[in-house]
Order: C-alpha cells, then structure tokens, then sequence
C-alpha cells in the first residue's frame, strides 16, 4: 500500500491532479474577473428564470449553487441533464450552456433549442463547438482554461454561474460570499495538502477509512449537491462504486433496504456530510438514521462543513472530498487521471452527429 506521506507517494497521479488542487484559489480568481468582464447583450431586468444545461462537473456546479444560494435565489433555478429543454424556457431565460470542453452533446443539443427559442444565453467552456459556433450566434462566452480534467474545473465553471446570477439579479450581492468562499477554500487546501502528515490530515484520514468500502454519501440542504460531487469524485478518481442520497428522502425509502444488506454488511461505508445550520429536523434525522443503519454496515463515518456563508460551507466539503478521492485512488494503486471506461465509451458515440460527448 503507498504510503501518503511518503515524497513518492504522488508519482502515481500522472496529471497531477493532486498538486492542482493548490490551485483552487487562483482559479476562484480567475474565474471570477473572466465572469465579471463578459459583456452581456440584455438587460438584467428581461431574466425572470434561470436554467443551466451541463452535465458531470458542469451540471453539479449548478447543483451546488442552487443548493448554496436557495434562499437569495429570487427567480426560479432548474439544472438540465438532458437532450431537451423544458417547456418553460423562453425568451426571458438566462439559458447558462456549461460544458468545459464544448463538445458535450447534451448541451449542445439544449444549445441549438435555447437559441432557436431566443433565450437569454451565455457559455461557459474552453473551446469545442460551443465556444466556436454559438459564439458567431452572439452567444457570450465565459472562457475556461483549456487542458483539465474536466471534474477539476469545478470551481472555473461553479464561480462563474455565482456572478452570472448576481450579474443579471437572479441573487442577490454575492461578493462578500465568494471572499469568504476563497479563504474557506485556501484553508481547506492548506490543510488537506500532502505535505501535511496524515495524523493531521483528514482527508488522508478518510481515504484510508475508505478503502476497501463502497461508500453511499448523505448530504441534505446545502449538502445535497456536494454529497452527489463526493460520489462521482470517487466514481471518477479512486474507481470505486459510489452512491448518494440525501436526507430526508432517504428516511421515506432507502432506510427500508439497510436490513436487506446481506454481504454487502461488510464493505458499505456511510458518509454523512453534516451542516450546524442544517434544519433542527434534519440534525435530528441524521442522528437517528444513524442509529438504524449501524448495525447493517461496516461503519457510519462523519464530515462537518465549516465557513460561515453556506457557499463556503458548500466548497469546503468539496475540497474535502476532491482530497479523499485523490488520496484513495493512490492507496488502491490507482492513477486518478485517466477515465477508461468513459472514453471507451465516447469512442462508441463518436459516430453520432454531435462527436464525442466530454463534458
């Protein structure tokens, strides 16, 4: 098993995708002046709904926001997986097209309807046909550094949709909240980095608790959309089966199956990701449902956000659990970049008349 603390340890991660976690503070920075110096070509008073088209890292930016900024939101916010557009966006839509490398052929099939029904559209992505195409349409284009991972452009893709919303006055002012989310997240970095040994190090801590396990991730609130983020970092990172759920849905179905584990009793780990500010119910929930399920898993693990605005609470939990992937990929012997399973798959949909489906 590789060492964490050992100076080889991080030999394995061919792109490096560890030592770019230093970077997350700089590209809030970044990320926010290229949103702030786009021009936009309608009045923020025309926005009356807001819909983001992404998928993966792109779409659970989107996620993260909504879950965030809920109660400053002050038009409706909906996330679009899809090929489709739902029926309610129209020519009053701030139609948010996010796909980093601008070839994802669900937004860019979302991308010809928003335009053909004159929505209120801007992108945000590195290139591809998204940047190229819909650019000559008049479409803005928030642009994002080229040659990621494209689920280590979270925070490119995520700060942006946060000025947009304040931008066209979906939110109100968000910029005492990002301030704080980018000291949130330098601590977070600070502290997760692999110089620090792993007796002080929680993200270590956790990844190795990991190993061996298949975890199912429990968010709620704020937490919801960063508990979905753990999930595909682990799917993604360390290839390991994931799963999430949030409270207090999970309480009304998937309770019912813990009894049902059977072997499974053994390698299930729960996650729960916990908010002080989460509702008294939801705390409650959380400390009961653990109670429930104890005895039909291997363990019931626990990280708490910390910040005072639920952004920074949002993105600390997400450092958190980019470290946990990152670290439990190198413990299973894996290189976190890569993502063969993914690409044999686009190289199967390469045929179709959108080309290859990164997001």
């Amino acid at each position: 098993m590789v060492d964490l603390d050992s100076p080889d340890a991080l030999a394995l991660d061919s792109q490096g995708l560890i030592r770019g976690m230093d970077e997350a503070p700089s590209a809030i920075d970044e990320a926010r002046a290229a949103a702030e110096a786009v021009a936009l070509p309608f009045p923020a008073a025309s926005v009356k709904s807001v819909a983001l088209c992404g998928m993966g890292g792109s779409a659970i930016a989107g996620d993260i926001v909504a879950g965030a900024l809920s109660e400053r939101l002050v038009v409706p916010f909906g996330v679009v997986r899809d090929y489709y557009l739902p029926g309610w966006v129209g020519e009053d839509t701030l139609t948010i097209l996010s796909s980093y490398s601008g070839t994802t052929e669900e937004t860019l099939t979302c991308a010809m309807q928003a335009t053909e029904r004159a929505a209120l559209c801007v992108s945000i992505t590195s290139g591809g046909k998204l940047a190229a195409e819909y650019a000559e349409q008049g479409v803005p284009v928030v642009p994002v550094p080229q040659g990621l991972q494209p689920r280590a452009a979270l925070l490119r893709v995520l700060v942006p949709v946060v000025v947009l919303l304040e931008r066209c006055e979906a939110i109100t002012a968000s910029g005492a909240d990002l301030d704080e989310a980018r000291q949130t997240v330098a601590d977070a970095v600070a502290a997760l980095a692999p110089e620090v040994p792993t007796e002080s190090n929680p993200a270590k801590q956790l990844a190795h608790q990991l190993l061996g396990a298949v975890p199912m991730i429990w968010g709620s609130e704020v937490t919801t959309a960063v508990a979905r983020r753990w999930k595909t970092q682990l799917n993604e990172n360390a290839e390991v089966p994931a799963f999430w759920s949030d409270l207090p849905e999970l309480d009304h179905n998937e309770i019912v199956g813990f009894p049902g584990m059977g072997p499974l009793e053994a390698v299930v780990k729960v996650v729960s990701l916990r908010d002080e500010r989460q509702h008294r119910q939801v705390q409650r929930r959380f400390d009961l449902t653990h109670e429930l399920v104890r005895p039909h898993v291997a363990a019931v693990l626990t990280a708490s956000a910390e910040g005072r605005s639920p952004l920074a609470r949002a993105l600390d939990l997400v450092i958190l659990g980019d470290y946990t992937a990152l670290y439990l990929a190198l413990l299973r012997g894996v290189d976190p970049g890569p993502v063969a399973m993914i690409e044999r798959l686009k190289g199967s949909l390469a045929t179709t008349p959108f080309g290859r489906t990164a997001d």
